[in-house]
């Protein structure tokens, strides 16, 4: 069996792929899509270092919390902030309605396959800066992640009550309508 890392390349190098051939046909996305696919390329190349830091139990302890009293003193050097780069949509499933593409859904179909194999799910546990790393991906793609809450149930946009309505304004209704006629039978 192939290590995790590699089926994740595959599967995310096939949804490039397909990014390339949906921008090649509509020259309007392509900005977008160039967007995506980079932010898919360091999804790859982040993913892959996290396993490799995983299988080596090399991980390094997480960050302390900003808010946290062990945090780093208020006159430690900050980086200075960066211009913002674009943001992508932050829409449920806005990814899969935006590639509208059959070969687009079997990827995220392949990835939701990979999300759910014991595998993976193991270490998504123990590791959760992966799990946090593909949860935007997830959500872009209409996923669910293992170990999250499932989504609730969607309501009806409409439920009726069965309440009869009021005689519309100016109509009294005093007496019931005749029975239609019978016709006789033919013979």
């Amino acid at each position: 069996m192939l290590p995790l890392a590699t089926l994740f390349r595959a599967i995310l190098q096939g949804l490039q792929a397909t990014i390339a051939q949906i921008a090649s046909k509509n020259r309007q996305s392509v900005p977008l899509l160039l967007r995506v696919s980079n932010h898919l390329h360091r999804t790859i190349q982040r993913f892959e270092r996290l396993f490799t830091l995983w299988q080596r139990d090399a991980l390094p302890a997480p960050r302390p919390n900003a808010s946290s009293p062990n945090a780093a003193s208020p006159g430690a050097p900050r980086k200075t902030p960066s211009a913002p780069s674009p943001r992508l949509p932050s829409g449920k499933a806005w990814l899969t309605r935006a590639l509208a593409s059959t070969e687009a859904n079997a990827r995220a179909s392949h990835l939701q396959h990979f999300l759910t194999t014991q595998d993976c799910a193991t270490f998504l546990a123990q590791v959760p800066r992966a799990a946090r790393l593909l949860r935007p991906l997830a959500h872009a793609l209409g996923l669910h992640m293992p170990g999250d809450p499932p989504p609730p149930d969607p309501k009806p946009s409409f439920t009726p009550d069965h309440t009869p309505l009021p005689p519309p304004l100016g109509i009294a209704i005093t007496r019931r309508l005749p029975a239609p006629p019978k016709f006789p039978k033919r013979a």
